[in-house]
């Protein structure tokens, strides 16, 4: 992968942090203060891009857009249409920034990302998730060790294919900015790693988890795999569950589960 499109993938996780930070602090304090911080890192990686990439970058962005996606099978993973041979050559082969002829997205090569997602039969929620995901007891007390005992859960199910790299991608992300949001809730989640498709994972802690950011205990963590090309369908799948369960009746009904089997019951009927 080339050092510009290694840059365009840190840049877009900043830009999609920015629009989370919109969607779930809306209503906080902590808001702008996170945007700040955020915006300030984007506008000093964009000048060790050259100027032709970041106007492309730019435009995609400003319509809400990814602006650079993985190609997989030759197949374009924005607007999936299928490239032309010398495309896909190019991708997997110059040191140049190669983009969709049809949609214009910087394209780079993960012929490890599949297709297929074992739960596409449910709806809503659910269809992101399992029963093998929904953890009625974490034993964590901070924020990491809470994020590396799901983040366990999740590859032991067979949701990721490789554990460290989804646990470092965690922590990242919880790095670039603190995913706890308010209402006892927080959304760890990690871009660009290698999973059947979107996944949810749902934690349970009853005495409450620090998630370092000077706020009160979290005691419901929804946490993800986000693949490069489930992005926007994460954005989709996180404001539901906020709105869901910043309602305190509802989070209060999922913290009274004791067993996986409650809290499936729970979240199969969330966004149907």
């Amino acid at each position: 992968m080339n050092k510009y499109i290694n840059q365009l993938l840190q840049l877009q996780d900043m830009t999609l942090a920015l629009r989370e930070n919109d969607i779930l602090r809306r209503d906080t304090k902590s808001a702008p203060v996170f945007s700040k911080e955020i915006e300030k890192n984007i506008e000093e990686m964009k000048k060790s891009l050259p100027s032709d990439i970041v106007y492309k970058m730019e435009r995609l962005n400003s319509k809400g857009e990814l602006f650079v996606v993985p190609m997989i099978d030759n197949v374009c993973n924005g607007c999936f249409m299928r490239l032309p041979v010398a495309v896909g050559h190019n991708v997997r082969n110059t040191t140049q920034c190669v983009t969709c002829p049809t949609c214009d997205r910087f394209l780079y090569e993960d012929y490890q990302m599949r297709r297929e997602n074992d739960n596409a039969h449910y709806k809503g929620i659910a269809r992101f998730s399992s029963l093998a995901l929904m953890i009625p007891d974490l034993k964590a007390s901070g924020h990491a060790e809470a994020i590396a005992e799901m983040a366990s859960a999740t590859y032991a199910a067979g949701f990721v294919e490789d554990e460290k790299e989804f646990k470092d991608a965690l922590m990242r992300r919880e790095a670039m900015a603190s995913t706890a949001v308010g209402c006892a809730l927080a959304f760890p989640h990690a871009r660009g790693v290698h999973a059947g498709g979107l996944t949810l994972a749902v934690g349970i802690s009853q005495k409450g988890v620090d998630f370092g950011d000077g706020g009160d205990p979290v005691n419901l963590v929804f946490m993800s795999a986000v693949p490069a090309q489930a992005s926007m369908f994460y954005m989709e799948m996180v404001s539901k569950l906020a709105r869901y369960f910043g309602d305190e009746t509802r989070s209060q009904r999922l913290l009274s589960c004791s067993s996986p089997e409650e809290m499936w019951k729970i979240i199969v009927k969330i966004g149907r």
